[in-house]
């Protein structure tokens, strides 16, 4: 058998890989996603072909699609909202996420690393705020630019949303303009973490 068959990869290179932590590798070990052996130290070794296999059941291929894609996730309970920007913005050649609870929120962001977190802070199981400052305190995700995509306008609120970590603003219902023009913007842009 040759070298390339074999291929082995420890928890910290699949982890880097998947882009998360090899925490998560090793959780996913032991749940079964990841099918992997021990060594004689205890350590996990995973073959080329069953992370391939993780990753193709779990869409973790963003090579694959090109990197001259940009990826926005987009954060609503509202599906005609989703439609919406879904429509607005695979039209304009961007790669769409949709997600439309908390959970999945801070997971698929760190799997998938967006470009953009375009988030509704008013849903009825997840609020916008401690996203926002979760987002923030993970290491993988505190660079993603997030925008807020709130009916909430009063001036306090607003504070509010940048005092959280948002990077920008735009008002429900908002213009097509606005969005793209909001949009374009910040997924050139990477934060700059302190």
């Amino acid at each position: 058998m040759s070298e390339r068959e074999e291929k082995a990869y420890t928890t910290f290179e699949a982890a880097k890989i998947c882009h998360v932590t090899h925490h998560s590798i090793k959780n996913w070990i032991k749940q079964g996603l990841i099918k992997a052996s021990r060594t004689p130290g205890g350590h996990y070794r995973i073959l080329e072909k069953d992370l391939d296999a993780f990753r193709e059941q779990y869409d973790m291929f963003p090579r694959d699609k090109g990197p001259t894609k940009k990826r926005v996730m987009v954060v609503d309970d509202d599906p005609d909202a989703l439609a919406m920007i879904e429509r607005i913005l695979t039209d304009e050649g961007f790669e769409l996420i949709k997600v439309s609870n908390a959970t999945e929120v801070g997971l698929k962001a760190a799997q998938l690393l967006p470009d953009l977190i375009l988030l509704d802070f008013l849903m009825p199981d997840i609020n916008g705020f401690e996203v926002t400052k979760a987002l923030r305190d993970n290491e993988a995700t505190q660079s993603i630019p997030i925008m807020a995509v709130t009916c909430l306008s009063k001036e306090k609120d607003i504070e509010r949303i940048f005092a959280c970590g948002a990077d920008e603003y735009l008002a429900k219902p908002f213009k097509i303009d606005d969005l793209l023009k909001k949009v374009r913007e910040l997924v050139g842009r990477a934060r700059v973490v302190e």
